[in-house]
């Protein structure tokens, strides 16, 4: 796995999978897995799409799942 790609992949498994986190977004799978894809391949190269944060950070901190901002940025 790309260094590039791990904060999507992390935030993606933390929130229990692709479906759980296109079920807690309302979004389809595949919308999800595109942010695990390189951007040749129309991906995010491993960015977790701005647009989402506050709806992840919210679940995050009402499921008590241990997630943060920095967990979403490529730092």
């Amino acid at each position: 796995m790309s260094k590039q790609l791990s904060p999507a992949r992390q935030v993606v498994a933390k929130l229990g999978g692709v479906r759980a986190t296109a079920r807690i977004l309302q979004l389809s799978p595949s919308a999800i897995s595109r942010w695990m894809m390189p951007t040749n391949r129309r991906g995010t190269g491993g960015h977790v799409p701005q647009r989402h944060w506050a709806a992840i950070i919210t679940h995050a901190k009402t499921e008590r799942i241990k997630l943060g901002l920095r967990d979403l940025t490529l730092l």
